[in-house]
């Protein structure tokens, strides 16, 4: 298949980490990413020593500050929470988005169902909300820029050590990879990890090999190639 490799990279739950040790990196090799956020203010996400961002006006200067070097900002839930999302997936989406969109004056098109969680309801409830696209699992799927894909079931590979950079550079192809904790946090892989991650893929990228794009970039692929 013709072209290069396609890949997202994106991050799950606003953790502290993620701006401090993955950003820099990010920025350094001028790879642009999306992080999916949760929209409310607790300053913890489930464990005591688990920091995310509150939307301090620090924090939101800061967001701003990323969307302006062309990293994309998605929402993540309100609450996070498996039973709340399953109680009421409208409030969910629509809040997470209203609540984004008012602190960064940015338009909110892409959804991280939290947790991997799915069901039909939830699915229609952030199609309802207006999003364009929306993230889900952790199969590892590629998916051919010219096949028809569910922009609502959008599969991902969960990031761990040791990973095959290589592995992920397929011609023709897009790969949505997902990260939460760097160096500390849900699934975490270590700063010295994430880098030669970066470095591998920067040198992919340098050779022509692969474009880095954001998840809503990538989306836009597959419509414009429809």
């Amino acid at each position: 298949m013709n072209g290069p490799a396609v890949v997202s990279l994106t991050f799950d739950d606003g953790l502290r980490c993620q701006f401090e040790q993955a950003v820099p990196i990010l920025d350094q090799h001028g790879f642009c990413a999306t992080f999916f956020l949760i929209a409310n203010a607790d300053p913890m996400h489930h464990q005591p020593t688990w920091w995310k961002i509150n939307w301090s006006e620090r924090d939101n200067r800061f967001l701003k500050q990323m969307i302006q070097r062309g990293h994309e900002i998605g929402a993540h839930s309100v609450t996070h929470l498996p039973e709340q999302i399953e109680a009421d997936p409208k409030r969910e989406a629509e809040e997470s988005k209203r609540w984004i969109k008012e602190r960064l004056d940015e338009e909110i098109p892409s959804y991280a169902y939290p947790g991997y969680q799915f069901s039909d309801p939830i699915k229609n409830a952030v199609i309802t909300a207006g999003y364009q696209q929306a993230r889900l699992g952790k199969n590892q799927s590629y998916y051919p820029l010219q096949a028809q894909i569910d922009f609502f079931e959008v599969d991902c590979r969960e990031i761990s050590g040791g990973e095959d950079v290589d592995g992920w550079v397929r011609p023709g192809y897009w790969h949505i990879l997902n990260y939460h904790g760097i160096d500390w946090g849900w699934s975490p892989i270590s700063v010295a990890e994430f880098d030669r991650q970066m470095t591998k893929l920067a040198k992919h990228r340098n050779a022509g090999a692969v474009e880095v794009v954001t998840f809503r970039e990538g989306a836009d692929r597959f419509r414009l190639s429809a």
